[in-house]
């Protein structure tokens, strides 16, 4: 019995020896933890504070730069408006010859333009005169052509009118030729036994059977 209770007394032992182990290690993991995070906090904040530092000491450069580059404007201006200053003194000296010369050079750009309108009115007035001697000469194309129609025209007439009388004489000379061969029958066939015998020379038409024997006696009668 003795050595059964030494034995639970040793494992009870045991279990709390356990127990107080695990409890320990919780207690220093803790401890670890703990400490772990202040460093870790503490490390953050002494990046925090550099970064902040860097940004103040950027600024202060950057202002500084800036200062520099303004400054370094500032310089340059003030060469550049010495050197416009010189430069207009400079300037100033030959302003009157310039402006002598500007003058001189406005004077003869002037004549150099009433020289010029002055040729432009002579193109203009050649250009008239060429212009009033070509309608000049088309007017006396145009009279010489119209003359010449008028001269066929009147030759024309002439021809037409010589025509038309020799075609009237032309018929004179035809009735004169009829009537003076009327007469000649008449004279010749006093009888008109000639118009009594016409179906001998081949006229069977009774109507020019009585109509020529009338025409004989008309002529007859006149003469």
């Amino acid at each position: 019995m003795l050595e059964v209770g030494n034995g639970h007394a040793a494992c009870g032992f045991s279990m709390v020896w356990a127990a107080g182990a695990a409890g320990v290690a919780l207690v220093a993991g803790a401890f670890t933890a703990f400490f772990a995070g202040a460093a870790f906090f503490a490390g953050a904040a002494f990046l925090a504070v550099t970064f902040l530092v860097g940004a103040a000491l950027g600024a202060g450069a950057a202002f500084f730069a800036a200062t520099f580059l303004a400054g370094a404007a500032l310089g340059a201006g003030a060469a550049f408006l010495a050197a416009t200053f010189l430069a207009g003194a400079a300037l100033g000296a030959g302003a009157a010859f310039f402006a002598a010369t500007f003058l001189a050079g406005a004077a003869l750009g002037a004549g150099a333009a009433f020289f010029a309108a002055t040729f432009l009115a002579g193109a203009a007035l050649g250009a008239g005169a060429a212009f009033f001697a070509t309608t000049f000469l088309a007017g006396v194309a145009l009279g010489a052509d119209a003359a010449f129609f008028a001269a066929t025209f009147l030759v024309g007439a002439a021809f037409f009118a010589a025509g038309f009388f020799a075609v009237a004489i032309e018929f004179s000379l035809i009735s004169l030729q009829r009537a003076l061969l009327a007469d000649w029958s008449a004279r010749s066939d006093s009888c008109c036994w000639g118009e009594s015998q016409q179906h001998e020379w081949g006229d069977t038409d009774p109507t020019s059977r009585d109509a020529r024997p009338v025409e004989s006696v008309k002529s007859l009668e006149s003469f």
